[in-house]
């Protein structure tokens, strides 16, 4: 069988984020999915159930699970350190500019 041959020029993908609006959702929703599977995959490599990293934090099971889960967005600092910290791990945040359009003096 032959490797399918890809078409040259822009995917759908690419068409699509050349929309700012559709860009800046793209990217917020990119960013949610990435926190919950950056502390799923810490987790993981440190050993721990749900279960467990909620006993040493002390929460519950179920508020670990919203942290992991793609839709949830009200993490709040002080509980992403402490899963972080439990875990063995390191908490790196890191703040940009989108734009240098409204720059202040």
């Amino acid at each position: 069988m032959k490797p399918k041959k890809t078409r040259a020029g822009k995917g759908w993908l690419e068409k699509k984020l050349a929309s700012p609006k559709f860009r800046e959702g793209f990217e917020a929703e990119s960013q949610k999915l990435a926190i919950g599977e950056q502390l799923s995959r810490l987790r993981q490599q440190a050993g721990l159930t749900q279960a467990q990293l909620a006993k040493r934090i002390g929460t519950t099971a179920s508020a670990i699970s919203r942290y992991e889960n793609a839709e949830y967005n009200r993490y709040e600092l002080r509980t992403l350190q402490k899963i972080v910290d439990a875990c063995g791990g390191r908490l790196d945040l890191t703040l940009e500019a989108k734009h240098n359009r409204n720059r202040a003096a």
